[in-house]
């Protein structure tokens, strides 16, 4: 596609910033096939969360980008780092450091795990992990047309999405479709891509600051891997080691609208509900306590103002993130029954008054005053605001609510506005980088859900965008599809955002 009218190529960039840019745009346009046979090959290679592998194992995803990042690179170093063993296997997060003349550093990350893929049948040749190409239109607002492998799917889209479809002048576009196309190896291709067309175009100069790529683990479940980088609030992860006194700025690489810097995203807590009451015939129920039935009263109550007016009660109200939201009951169980392995569910005890019940919420929420200090109250008060009210509205039986720190993810926010956060100079200089090479002013957004970004800036205070990356749609869904034009465009905007942000010497 021709350069649309927007582009403005860096123009607004002196010498030698603005070389290095357009020698790097160069490179990644002649070495485009290679970066795309890249994304096909880390798709190859299942990662679901657990299985993302280790740099000395060529089959993992982690083995194969190490050895990208190995054979390809010459000036940047390389790291792995060994995220604790759980029951899914070793895995390590995996980093590229390029040295700059100052202390001032970008952080960019991407994350190398993947959702589990469904059913194979519901993908094109019944294989999820074999990247398909189809296109996608969008035949009215708020919808897109996907085409692949001769099957046509109409889905509604996200509103950003659906903005930038108005911004562009084509009416259809070519997609590849796999499991972790979009969410989430698309963006460690650009990050890839960005490396080494940068490192191509350097020559004698050097960046005015230090560039930190970390592809992280297990994204999908708890963020370990964003939290083994940083540490939370141990301070001994493997950037605080080497940066104890950071400053810079992170931009979270992730399956977006097509570099739209996300400004802020809520923060999330999964609260768990454990009802227990007594246990007896079914024939008598009145001698027992039935703890599921008594849970069931406080569920349906939490749409009450009083509920809603006290757990709302530490939060501000938020402009730019939004309103605090609470989905109760998103999974209940109670009494004697289980699921096997096939789906199938086995019931015993349906004769008896069950003696426990265990349900969960699904908290979103918004900054507090104190923001961002002193998160672990807001953990406390989501725990004793849900369990008091259901306690206060059940019977005979014992409460309490939890919520895990692995099950916590605190809010991020660049700023008190969407107008705010646009001038921030971080941002300027992400909407500048997306606007030269898409050709439109990408505006910005809040997340929906949440990014590695809650568990980064929690710990490095960076300003952070919490999300950018290439367009598509369909993550966590069978036919999954990432833009293949923005696979292309997004190692040009982050090279560029790299010169904008650090500076040529």
């Amino acid at each position: 596609m021709e350069p649309s009218e927007g582009k403005t190529h860096s123009a607004d960039l002196e010498t030698p910033a603005r070389d290095v840019i357009d020698q790097g745009r160069a490179w990644i346009d002649e070495h485009e096939a290679e970066l795309l046979e890249f994304l096909s090959d880390l798709v190859s290679r299942p990662s679901v969360t657990g299985r993302e592998g280790t740099h000395d194992d060529p089959e993992s995803v982690v083995g194969s980008l190490y050895a990208t990042l190995e054979a390809e690179t010459d000036r940047a170093t390389l790291d792995v780092q060994r995220v604790p063993d759980d029951d899914r296997g070793p895995r390590e997060n995996c980093y590229a450091v390029l040295e700059g003349a100052t202390d001032e550093l970008f952080v960019c990350t991407s994350h190398t795990d993947t959702v589990a893929p469904g059913d194979d049948a519901d993908w094109p040749g019944t294989d999820p992990y074999d990247v398909s190409v189809g296109t996608v239109r969008r035949p009215e607002p708020g919808a897109i047309e996907l085409t692949v492998d001769g099957q046509r799917e109409r889905r509604t889209i996200r509103d950003a999405y659906d903005w930038v479809w108005d911004r562009r002048d084509d009416t259809e576009r070519d997609v590849l479709v796999g499991r972790g196309t979009y969410d989430n190896k698309a963006s460690v291709v650009c990050l890839v891509g960005a490396l080494r067309a940068l490192e191509s175009a350097l020559g004698d100069h050097t960046l005015g600051g230090t560039l930190v790529h970390g592809h992280l683990v297990g994204e999908e479940i708890a963020q370990v891997g964003a939290k083994a980088m940083v540490g939370r609030g141990d301070r001994t992860g493997w950037f605080p080691e080497r940066f104890p006194d950071p400053e810079g700025a992170v931009v979270v690489m992730d399956g977006s609208y097509g570099f739209v810097p996300a400004v802020g995203h809520r923060g999330l807590a999964w609260v768990t509900l454990s009802v227990e009451g007594e246990s007896t015939h079914a024939s008598t129920p009145h001698l027992g306590s039935n703890a599921v039935l008594e849970t069931a009263k406080g569920l349906a109550t939490v749409e009450e103002p009083s509920f809603r007016e006290a757990i709302a009660s530490p939060f501000i109200d938020d402009s730019l993130l939004g309103e605090l939201t609470v989905a109760a009951g998103t999974t209940i169980i109670g009494g004697d029954v289980r699921r096997d392995r096939e789906g199938s569910l086995e019931r015993a005890g349906v004769n008896a008054v069950p003696d426990w019940c265990e349900t969960t919420f699904d908290v979103r929420f918004p900054r507090w005053e104190a923001y961002p200090n002193d998160p672990d109250a807001i953990r406390a008060h989501l725990e004793e605001t849900i369990a008091s009210h259901i306690e206060a509205e059940a019977g005979d039986v014992d409460v309490t609510a939890t919520v895990d720190p692995a099950e916590y993810f605190p809010p991020v926010a660049l700023a008190d506005s969407r107008e705010a956060a646009r001038d921030h100079p971080f941002v300027s200089q992400a909407i500048e980088a997306a606007r030269s090479t898409v050709g439109y002013d990408p505006g910005v957004t809040v997340a929906p859900g949440v990014t590695d970004a809650a568990s980064i800036y929690s710990a490095t205070r960076l300003p952070t965008i919490v999300e950018y990356g290439p367009a598509g749609a369909l993550s966590h869904e069978p036919l999954e599809f990432v833009e293949r034009e923005s696979v292309i465009d997004g190692a040009k905007a982050m090279l560029e955002l790299t010169i904008r942000q650090l500076g040529v010497v």
